[in-house]
């Protein structure tokens, strides 16, 4: 038996459920318009947040922080409720209002549960309260690092929450693409906050959180090229107890004539550098720029040397000082003169050798240098942001590297991006070496200049790169130590500021190398490996003044975009790579 409703009710109710529909339709019209704006809002407020804490701006970071709080929030509020819980679940027509409300969300959470907090710590970090001289407060450190794996834990839940809870095509294009630039702004806030999460993470052990710990520091001169980047030349032991940090010992690369590291670095390694004897020969134990073989071959020959063992490496050129300079400020060296961020590279890797002859007060010297910078960068000026920004920029440039003999604290190292690790990648890898063969000082006036192509961003495509070294050392006025005239080296007939190096190419594991010249001509190489990557080597004479190039064509195994290997030198090289694959 069924109940009839009389005629009248009926068109009451039926007209009562078309004002609902419509009413609720208006609603998500309206809250859906705000909501728009709000979002839109957000997506520029988090990358000029992340600008001005990076900038050190932190009454700037406030103010985007409090808008930032206030529109997400209000777009979670405008996304909720009984008729946005409806419609974002209907079958596609609800696929931008689901969109539309996942960011809404997810912002808020990411606005509430990470920003505070994130500007809460660099309000400590830009302080003093970090740093005291030579000593760093372990404890700003611990409290920091539980505050950070939140954040990024957070950070990376949201971003996962939209990328997976959400459709990456909608009928509606503007949702689509406000979900594509939410996912890239969170995914990137979610990497640099693991980042800062694991370096704390590893600098707390390796300052000396558990008892003390000790350290090399190789200090590399670019003047004559290394497969890392320059010659090791001056040299320190350092050592870190509960956040006390304090130099032992500095010493020049004479003091470690003789000493062998007793460490087996395998069979490639052995077979591409055996002849250079890098485990025995100080000046050539970073050959290769795969950092850990250089950082475990010095911790041998200290302990070689002094019977101490240390517990990793630290590798640092002068440009990266210049980095940390520019934020320590300038100090004064035992003759008088001065030591700063402007001078540091042409006064360690060029002036030095006209200002001394004798080899031995050269090396004192430079010795004398090492200690100055070191003691201004652990008791000068500057605040710790800043200092990581410097610390941060050498790293990704390979001029400040870091090695630790402890497996969990190296693996950090590695993710971080600091370890200097040969072939640390999924994809594509291609990258030019320089290594000086003639005993000369002559690579301070080293010009380079790369260029990438692959036939298509696929597997198994065609590249063809090329490096292009120019010779711009002077032709007179260079001291004999510099053109290689008091060594011995140079061939009869050689003009003062002919150099001469081994050019090395690396290319991906498994890479089939079809052509090499040099310039225009052909050249006949064996391929072999080093941790993986096909590898291959060439001679190359290079007259004062000239340019010479070599270039490789290959067939590349992997597809996408590549990694491109930057050996530092002192004048960086210049890198021209298509198609930018995804």
């Amino acid at each position: 038996m069924r109940l009839a409703l009389p005629p009248r009710t009926s068109r009451l109710l039926g007209w009562g459920c078309l004002l609902v529909l419509v009413a609720g339709a208006a609603w998500l019209v309206v809250t859906a318009f705000l909501a728009k704006s709000r979002l839109q809002a957000i997506a520029q407020q988090l990358p000029a947040l992340r600008s001005a804490i990076s900038s050190g701006d932190f009454d700037h970071a406030r103010e985007i922080e409090t808008q930032l709080r206030h529109d997400a929030s209000t777009a979670h509020s405008l996304t909720s409720g009984p008729a946005w819980s409806i419609a974002a679940n209907l079958p596609f027509a609800g696929e931008p209002l689901r969109t539309a409300r996942g960011l809404a969300t997810q912002s808020d959470a990411v606005a509430s549960g990470v920003v505070p907090s994130l500007l809460d710590l660099a309000d400590t970090l830009k302080g003093s309260s970090l740093r005291h001289g030579a000593n760093i407060d372990l404890s700003v450190l611990q409290e920091a690092a539980p505050r950070l794996a939140s954040a990024a834990a957070t950070a990376s839940h949201a971003a996962t929450a939209i990328g997976r809870g959400t459709s990456a095509s909608t009928w509606l294009g503007v949702a689509d693409d406000a979900r594509d630039k939410a996912v890239t702004s969170l995914a990137q806030l979610s990497d640099e906050l693991a980042g800062a999460s694991n370096t704390v993470a590893t600098l707390l052990p390796m300052l000396g959180e558990d008892g003390a710990r000790r350290y090399f520091v190789g200090f590399m001169n670019e003047a004559e090229a290394r497969g890392l980047g320059g010659l090791p030349g001056a040299f320190a032991i350092v050592t870190a107890d509960h956040g006390t940090i304090a130099f032992t010992h500095f010493g020049s690369d004479t003091e470690l004539d003789g000493q062998r590291a007793a460490v087996e670095l395998g069979s490639d390694f052995d077979s591409r550098y055996g002849p250079d004897d890098p485990t025995g020969a100080y000046v050539n134990s970073d050959i290769s720029p795969n950092f850990p073989d250089a950082a475990q071959i010095w911790a041998g020959m200290w302990q070689a040397k002094s019977g101490q063992h240390v517990d990793g490496a630290l590798a640092i050129d002068p440009t990266a000082l210049s980095y940390l300079l520019r934020v320590v400020g300038p100090t004064t060296l035992t003759d008088g003169g001065a030591l700063n961020a402007g001078n540091v590279v042409a006064l360690t890797q060029q002036k030095v050798y006209a200002a001394f002859s004798d080899n031995a007060q050269r090396k004192a010297y430079l010795v004398s240098v090492a200690h100055a910078a070191a003691g201004q960068v652990i008791k000068g000026g500057g605040t710790p942001i800043d200092l990581v920004h410097a610390i941060s920029r050498a790293a990704g440039e390979r001029r400040l590297l870091a090695w630790s003999s402890h497996p969990d604290e190296q693996s950090r190292i590695e993710a971080a991006g600091y370890g200097g690790v040969l072939g640390s990648a999924d994809g594509p890898y291609a990258g030019f070496t320089v290594v000086n063969a003639a005993g000369t000082k002559l690579d301070y006036y080293l010009a380079r200049s790369m260029t990438y192509r692959r036939a298509s961003c696929a597997a198994d495509s065609t590249v063809i790169a090329a490096l292009t070294l120019t010779n711009g050392a002077p032709r007179s006025g260079l001291p004999e130590y510099v053109t290689g005239g008091g060594s011995g080296n140079p061939a009869p007939g050689k003009s003062p500021g002919d150099n001469r190096v081994i050019m090395s190419f690396y290319a991906t594991p498994g890479a089939r190398i079809a052509a090499v010249r040099l310039d225009d001509t052909p050249v006949r190489v064996a391929a072999t490996t080093e941790r993986g990557l096909t590898v291959i080597s060439v001679p190359v004479p290079l007259p004062v003044g000239e340019a010479r190039t070599l270039t490789v064509t290959y067939a590349d195994p992997r597809g996408g975009s590549a990694t491109i290997l930057r050996q530092p030198l002192v004048e960086p090289m210049t890198i021209d790579a298509t198609p930018a694959c995804s």
